[in-house]
């Protein structure tokens, strides 16, 4: 296949961090100034190749490439998007039922809604936020059974639905589109070295989340979807208790991008579904 576009991804360096400890990363002000906010280092690659999905729309899959593109009818304008009891009363359960009729899960459980309003450079604090350029997966499996119990409120429940098969879902798009500025690059979870996926602690000032980071490769195979308009969803795995799911994304600047192109805005939906 053609490479669409190159980019630059950030990815985490090789034991960059000390040996006698696990990479970490602190999301609050540090007790002193000589506490290290994080103890790792990251790198800019370059020149990534970057190749497109809509020769493939319709052909992928979960249980393989790890993502997939559907599209969806939502009766969500764009200003909907900012009220909360509209994303509550009509986006979440339209997505719900999405799942249920595109993939038969039996029940989902939203974790987490994430608008995010880019202010022309990603990483940059703003009232939302920003496209991640640092190339990660969203949980790990241990974490996310975890939420489970958190997700449902019913301990009893909880063991019983592990007994099913569980996926940790991200249901993204844009909120205008054709999407040009930011968009989001995603791992053929085929091409992903499990030895690259890189386990750290995002250290909160209550509590302690695991997540992943990701070391290149350059066997690693990139895509993304041009032009993706906002009835266009990607959907990917974060987790799945059956097969592999620690799908590596973050966004990139396009060199394509007109120099004009408006600020992306999306949202995405991390949902944990059962099977």
């Amino acid at each position: 296949m053609t490479v669409a576009t190159e980019g630059t991804l950030t990815f985490f360096e090789r034991e960059s961090w000390p040996s006698h400890e696990r990479p970490y990363e602190l999301l609050f002000k540090p007790p002193s100034s000589d506490f290290p906010v994080c103890n790792y280092s990251v790198t800019q690659v370059p020149n990534v190749p970057i190749h497109d999905l809509r020769p493939l729309k319709g052909k992928l899959s979960l249980d393989r490439e790890g993502f997939m593109i559907a599209d969806i009818n939502t009766s969500m304008g764009y200003e909907d998007y900012f009220d909360q009891e509209k994303l509550k009363a009509t986006y979440m359960p339209e997505i719900k039922l999405f799942l249920k009729e595109k993939l038969g899960v039996r029940a989902a459980y939203i974790h987490e809604c994430v608008i995010r309003q880019s202010d022309g450079k990603a990483g940059h604090s703003g009232s939302f936020g920003q496209p991640i350029p640092n190339v990660h997966t969203d949980y790990t499996h241990d974490y996310a059974l975890e939420l489970i119990e958190q997700l449902t409120g019913d301990k009893k429940k909880a063991e019983t639905i592990k007994k099913s098969r569980i996926q940790m879902l991200n249901i993204w798009k844009p909120l205008r589109g054709p999407l040009r500025s930011w968009p989001l690059a995603l791992c053929d979870l085929q091409s992903l070295d499990r030895e690259d996926v890189v386990t750290f602690d995002e250290v909160h000032a209550t509590a302690v989340l695991e997540s992943q980071q990701v070391v290149y490769n350059p066997s690693q195979k990139w895509y993304y979807l041009p032009n993706q308009e906002p009835n266009e969803l990607i959907v990917f795995k974060s987790m799945d208790t059956e097969v592999r799911g620690e799908v590596a994304h973050g966004s990139f600047y396009d060199p394509k991008c007109p120099k004009d192109e408006p600020p992306r805005e999306s949202i995405e939906m991390r949902i944990l579904v059962v099977y």
